[in-house]
């Protein structure tokens, strides 16, 4: 009976164990990526959960590991410490409006760096759930249109795009052949037109975003300000 004990007693330890072993990297316990202390989820849907992150100055965001795709547009010029599994810092400028797409399993620790402005990002954890394209059955050209955009990625998961729209300027009619999120950069506002689906007035500011959904004729123009946003295209 005693031996039957043991062996409960071995097995729960190896299960413990390969727990513990579970949380590490290295010599770093692994952290929650997300949530965390400074985001705040704004927005979540089948395509993605959306994220408005902060990082104050000198404030470890622990070693953590994405558990899924993500996009990501950073909103503030600064500078970031970065420490990986194998304890390498290294020191990365951050530009304002820079957009990103980088894969599930990336671990790290992320650490704004004192003297330096606090950093603010939206992050986008991708899902893959919802439809991932929608056909065009009319004239008007598929994909993303502005007048004023700029690809920064197309991969299997996403098209990414700098966009700018000109207070004034005429829109550009595109079939909109993926659900997408738009992100401001620079605020405003942005008339949405449609033949098939509900006018929209998106007055945008930092830290918001706005989903919309495939499957229809848009024309998105400036209808106040010279608006710039990142627009994530979900395949």
């Amino acid at each position: 009976m005693r031996s039957g004990y043991l062996v409960l007693a071995a097995l729960l330890e190896s299960v413990s164990a390969g727990l513990h072993a579970q949380e590490m990297v290295g010599k770093y316990k692994l952290v929650s990526a997300l949530p965390r202390p400074g985001a705040t989820e704004i927005l979540d849907n089948d395509r993605g959960r959306v994220w408005d992150v902060i990082y104050p100055p000198g404030m470890s965001t622990g070693m953590h590991r994405h558990p899924t795709d993500f996009v990501g547009v950073e909103l503030v010029d600064t500078l970031l410490k970065v420490t990986t599994p194998d304890g390498v810092e290294r020191v990365n400028p951050i530009h304002r409006g820079q957009i990103y797409m980088l894969p599930k399993g990336l671990t790290h620790i992320e650490e704004n760096v004192i003297g330096r402005p606090q950093r603010n990002t939206i992050l986008i954890e991708l899902k893959d759930a919802g439809p991932h394209s929608y056909d065009n059955h009319g004239e008007a050209p598929s994909g993303f249109g502005a007048l004023g955009q700029k690809q920064v990625a197309d991969n299997p998961r996403v098209i990414l795009w700098d966009a700018h729209w000109a207070s004034g300027e005429p829109g550009k009619a595109f079939f909109q052949s993926h659900d997408l999120f738009l992100v401001p950069i620079d605020a405003g506002t942005l008339s949405v037109t449609s033949p098939d689906d509900a006018a929209k007035t998106l007055r945008l500011a930092g830290g918001q975003v706005v989903f919309l959904q495939g499957g229809h004729v848009r024309t998105i123009q400036a209808a106040e300000g010279n608006v710039r946003a990142a627009v994530v295209e979900l395949k």
